[in-house]
């Protein structure tokens, strides 16, 4: 059988065939015109190699078990393990790469070490994107569940404002009662969407009004909250798909400068005694003269540790006079930190 036949007899290419005769498996004779020629015998142990290679078995190991210095059980013994090894480190490789794809996370090796968590069930706790981000981006499910929430808090205060209307004005007239409680109503239910009101759970107020930085692959994406009215243009704007044209966009090179503004604050949550907590705030001066403070940004899950690996590499000029970010890489408690420091 000539090294054509061969090729389509094996399902292998030319280039196997000789590397396979390279290292001894076959010896095939030569013709009067010097081509190979492979004898029945040739084929077969072949397809023996091409069999125990499939079961990713050494070329070493293979040439034990032909020469009959090792048994094919023993190999597929020790091979057995090797796979699960192998396995084990794939599905690691997997959900990082799921990851760095899913989040948009720049090309920075410590960011694979970073162990994720997750925070509480409950929904007030739970971010609204894969990304890194500080504060919560708006999307169209937490939009709506937005909607939602300003029907029921403006519909219980309108009642309330309107008892309290028609205390002072006695208005006879069922109609004007009706128009002056459904005016309080739109009104409330505006100023509510439009200012972002809502009380994420029992232990965390959300002040981030909407706003949020996500820490990308090249730069940052930001919203920037300025007024009632513009924020209910980004709110509808996110409802049908378009908020990223009420965002900002920079490269990480175009941030001029980077200050992490530690500062305490007094807390009283379910208990008559406040207690002392301190807090970040983040102010990102940009080359192009433009600024945005972000006041108390809420941080969830890992994305501290992130984002601090992440300005790090990424932000040549950052001010951090309480070294906060030292705290966030190693998943320390703020307020534990500080109040260690003292």
């Amino acid at each position: 059988m000539k090294t054509k036949e061969l090729e389509q007899e094996l399902g292998l290419t030319k280039h196997t065939i000789r590397y396979y005769e390279k290292e001894g498996f076959i010896k095939p004779q030569k013709d009067d015109n010097g081509y190979r020629m492979y004898s029945k015998e040739d084929v077969q142990i072949l397809q023996l190699v091409k069999f125990l290679r499939h079961l990713n078995i050494s070329i070493e190991d293979v040439k034990g078990i032909i020469n009959g210095e090792l048994t094919f059980e023993e190999c597929l013994r020790v091979n057995e393990v090797n796979l699960e090894h192998r396995i084990e480190e794939l599905k690691k490789a997997y959900v990082q790469v799921k990851a760095f794809k899913e989040k948009d996370l720049p090309v920075i090796p410590a960011l694979e070490n970073i162990e994720k968590k997750t925070n509480a069930s409950w929904f007030g706790l739970k971010k609204t994107t894969d990304t890194v981000s500080l504060g919560r981006k708006l999307t169209i499910e937490w939009a709506k569940r937005q909607l939602l929430y300003g029907l029921f808090v403006s519909g219980g205060l309108t009642i309330g404002i309107v008892l309290l209307i028609f205390q002072f004005i006695n208005i006879q007239s069922g109609i004007i009662k009706l128009f002056i409680s459904l005016l309080s109503w739109v009104i409330l239910y505006i100023v509510i969407i439009g200012m972002a009101v809502r009380f994420t759970s029992g232990s965390m107020i959300d002040n981030s009004l909407d706003q949020s930085v996500e820490f990308l692959r090249d730069g940052i994406r930001y919203y920037e909250f300025k007024g009632l009215r513009k924020n209910l243009k980004y709110f509808i704007g996110v409802l049908i798909h378009k908020e990223e044209s009420f965002m900002k966009y920079y490269k990480y090179e175009d941030i001029e400068k980077l200050q992490l503004h530690t500062k305490r604050k007094y807390m009283k949550i379910g208990t008559p005694i406040a207690y002392e907590v301190y807090v970040v705030d983040f102010e990102f001066d940009f080359k192009d003269g433009k600024k945005f403070y972000f006041y108390w940004p809420m941080i969830l899950e890992s994305d501290a540790c992130y984002i601090a690996y992440i300005v790090e590499n990424k932000v040549k000029n950052i001010i951090d006079k309480d070294n906060v970010l030292y705290a966030m890489k190693n998943s320390i408690n703020i307020t534990d930190y500080m109040m260690n420091k003292k």
